[in-house]
């Protein structure tokens, strides 16, 4: 909680006065990529 609220931190995209604001889904969506991201990379190292 900050300031007696619900701590939000709203990803936003702005297209010409437009806001899109991604919750947690999104942030999962990337997180999945990140770690296919990480497994790929590894799997070229060896």
């Amino acid at each position: 909680m900050l300031y007696g609220r619900k701590c939000r931190a709203p990803i936003c995209w702005d297209q010409v006065r437009e806001r899109v604001i991604e919750g947690p889904e999104m942030i999962e969506v990337t997180n999945a990529k990140v770690a296919v991201a990480k497994e790929k990379l590894k799997e070229a190292r060896t």
